[in-house]
């Protein structure tokens, strides 16, 4: 009995200790931990460099550390320059050049001859010196010299990251002589006359930055008949912090937006001094970039004025640190940001594991933070049901993808390869992409108009849309739907098979090959016919990331009598082009994602459509060079962008006078003309050309751990300063359970005293029988 007594005590004391204090999650209050991102990418990240520069994983880094005079915020609807936000510049004036006839008969509109910027005072370094006039003359400078490689400076053989680079800031002659009006006449900026050459002769006009040299002679065919961007940088007042400087414009209007943070940043000149003349690459050791220089000892990567430092990538992970004297900080940590003392940005492998990968550790809270795209995809389901995780969704994604389809049957390569024009000699076409080794154009056919306008109606793109499972939206088309210029006017073709057919029975030539196989009715057995004795076999290449399109092409195909010949690029449909594995000239189609921007979108428009001078395809008779083709050698890769090679071919060899004229037209436009002519061009392609199939947009988001906020307040880059760490309150205890423990330590205590009390009569009891 006694045992038993001890014990029951022992119990009930236990319960009225217990029950009030269980215990429950309590975050520690008032520290704030290291930030982890999960990104997506090959551990070799690119360079930061904006002479090399190269978007990857590494922006994080570089959007963080580096900062540029102004931002083009995410938010706006518009690309005018009024809607900037200040960064490292203060303000700005804009002064506008008249509006004018241009020498091609119509209006040029809206631009600008130079820019006064007011820069930010009180703006130090990482390493401790000043953002003044002069460190931003020279980083203008820089940019423009080294990417002109004025006096040689890049060498005999350039690396690629830097001559895909040049044409964003040196810019053909050729491409702008035509709109030259009576104040803007770009032929004066060239340079001298260039030598003769052996095997060359003389090719043209050298290249010249103002004030510091020409291209070298031998850079050919870049270093000819260029103009810079910008000239003339000139400091009007120069203080040790901040100050003014006036940059000139050489092209028409669109200078300032290449001196916004999205084309150029600063970096410190006190630091990279050394370096004016040669790009920086790598984010650390590099083998194109040595960097253990004993004499001259290099001073580091990504030192800027940004709100955080970098430290240092190694394999798959880099930090930052905060920057205590950014400029912004004080601002920004009144509102509770820029506190988070350290970031790090852990890399995945970019394939289906490293995807689940990432997606994993930001549920278990190995990460905080990650982007949701189509090419770096979260597990959306898993992302929306974890009870830790906020999915913030940020709209219809940039990049949307269509089928581009080869519209070569309608140019001049179909006819010079007819012929067997050998083209070595006129540098064009050079990559190995296109021509045979003795010079003659490898084999080219594509599909007609007609072909590609009944295969954009025999699409059907609301199943398509549907194994997304509503993560997907239809494509505007040729311009965004989020573009301030999208028309919703213009038709863009949806499903209608008896469009898709008629198109071909009306068709002199298709008409008769159906006729050969019993089809002369939209209703007919089209699809027997493609599994017999098709129509016509479509050449197409894809890869894993487009086999909802592909499956969906089959069947399109079938419905209009045709079959399917597909390559599947294990290595990637793009990364096959650069290598030179997919025969561009005598494919039929292929799948990508294309890029559009929301604001600025004309650039990319204009790679991905226009031609570099050879236009429609030449009358019968016609002898070699035609008239129309008089451009020099070194104008063959005239803008960056142009897809896949410099050398002469857009997306879909879309080589089309009527494309040209609007794109032309529209880098010269008013709002009303951009209006305008965009809609004519959208029109061209989704109602006359069909170059491509336009499918569909992915939605897209972030996602944070919910101990976390993030700001959106410039850029859709994250920005690591406009990161609050702001736990989440542990949950409360509800009143049922409360009452419950209660109960039970009431009870409890009661058991005790009673037993307590019981025994202290048992023993009295027994001391008076003493």
């Amino acid at each position: 009995m006694r045992k038993w007594s001890k014990k029951l005590i022992f119990f009930l004391f236990i319960i009225s200790m217990v029950f009030p204090i269980l215990p429950f999650d309590v975050k520690a209050q008032g520290t704030i931990p290291n930030f982890t991102v999960g990104a997506v990418g090959p551990a070799p990240i690119g360079n930061w460099d904006g002479p090399c520069f190269g978007a990857s994983t590494g922006d994080y880094f570089r959007y963080n550390a580096l900062e540029g005079l102004f931002e083009l915020p995410y938010s706006a609807e518009t690309g005018e320059y009024d809607n900037s936000v200040p960064l490292l510049a203060a303000n700005w004036t804009m002064h506008e050049r008249p509006d004018e006839m241009n020498a091609a008969g119509f209006m040029n509109y809206d631009g600008v001859d130079y820019m006064d910027i007011t820069l930010r005072d009180n703006v130090k370094f990482h390493d401790g010196s000043d953002w003044n006039a002069t460190v931003a003359k020279w980083n203008i400078d820089r940019h423009m010299y080294t990417l002109g490689s004025i006096n040689f400076c890049l060498g005999a053989s350039p690396d690629s990251a830097v001559t895909n680079n040049r044409g964003l800031y040196w810019m053909s002659l050729s491409d702008w002589d035509d709109y030259a009006t009576a104040s803007w006449n770009v032929t004066k900026l060239r340079g001298p006359l260039g030598p003769f050459i052996p095997g060359y002769g003389i090719i043209g006009y050298l290249s010249e930055y103002p004030g510091f040299g020409t291209s070298f002679a031998y850079d050919i065919p870049f270093g000819y008949n260029r103009f810079p961007r910008f000239t003339n940088i000139t400091i009007l007042d120069n203080k040790q912090s901040g100050g003014t400087v006036r940059v000139f414009f050489n092209d028409w209007s669109t200078g300032p937006q290449y001196l916004s943070n999205a084309f150029m940043r600063m970096i410190s000149m006190a630091s990279y001094e050394d370096y004016f003349d040669v790009p920086i690459f790598g984010y650390g050791d590099h083998p194109s970039f040595p960097q253990n220089n004993a004499t001259s000892p290099f001073p580091g990567h990504l030192i800027g004025t940004g709100p955080y430092m970098f430290d240092n990538f190694s394999i798959d992970t880099g930090t930052m640190t905060r920057f205590d004297n950014w400029w912004n900080s004080s601002a920004q940590q009144a509102k509770g940001w820029h506190k988070v003392s350290s970031v790090a940005v852990v890399t995945f492998s970019h394939d289906e594991s490293g995807y689940n990968a990432r997606t994993t550790a930001l549920v278990t809270g190995d990460i905080d933070f990650a982007y949701d795209h189509s090419w770096e995809p979260l597990g959306y389901s898993d992302i929306a049901t974890a009870p830790n995780i906020e999915y913030v969704d940020m709209g219809q994604e940039n990049y949307g993808e269509v089928i581009v389809l080869n519209c070569a049957d309608e140019t001049y390569l179909r006819y010079w390869y007819d012929v067997g024009f050998n083209l070595t000699q006129w540098g064009i076409l050079t990559s190995t992409n296109f021509k045979e080794a003795n010079g003659t154009l490898k084999p080219v056919h594509g599909v007609d108009r007609a072909f590609r306008k009944a295969l954009s109606y025999a699409y059907d793109y609301d199943t398509y849309l549907a194994l997304f499972g509503g993560r997907l939206v239809r494509s505007g088309g040729l311009v965004a739907t989020t573009h301030e210029y999208y028309d919703p006017s213009v038709t863009l073709p949806s499903r209608d098979l008896t469009i898709a057919r008629q198109t071909l029975l009306d068709h002199p030539v298709w008409g008769s090959i159906c006729a050969s196989r019993g089809l002369t009715s939209t209703t007919d057995d089209w699809n027997t016919v493609a599994g017999s004795n098709p129509l016509y076999t479509f050449e197409h290449h894809y890869d894993g990331a487009h086999l909802e399109s592909y499956s969906m092409l089959i069947s399109a195909l079938a419905d209009i009598g045709c079959s399917i010949d597909a390559t599947e690029d294990l290595i990637g449909t793009y990364p096959a082009i650069l290598a030179g594995q997919l025969p561009l000239l005598s494919n039929d189609g292929f799948a990508i994602k294309p890029f559009h921007d929301r604001i600025n979108d004309l650039g990319y428009i204009q790679a991905y459509y226009q031609s570099t001078g050879i236009i429609e395809r030449t009358p019968a008779g016609a002898t070699f060079p035609y008239i129309p083709y008089t451009r020099y050698i070194a104008d063959y890769n005239s803008y960056p962008y142009a897809f896949p090679y410099k050398g002469g071919a857009n997306m879909g060899f879309n080589y089309n006078a009527t494309c040209d004229g609007l794109i032309a037209k529209l880098w010269f436009q008013n709002s009303t003309g951009r209006e305008q002519y965009y809609s004519e061009l959208a029109d061209w392609a989704q109602n006359e050309q069909y170059p491509m199939l336009y499918l569909g947009n992915d939605l897209i988001g972030r996602a944070v751990d919910k101990d976390w906020d993030t700001g959106w307040d410039w850029n859709y880059i994250l920005h690591f300063d406009l990161v609050k760490y702001s736990p989440t309150a542990p949950e409360a205890i509800p009143v049922e359970l409360i009452i419950l423990i209660l109960v039970i330590s009431g009870v409890a205590v009661i058991g005790v005293a009673t037993i307590l009390i019981i025994r202290r009569k048992r023993k009295n009891y027994r001391n008076t029988k003493k």
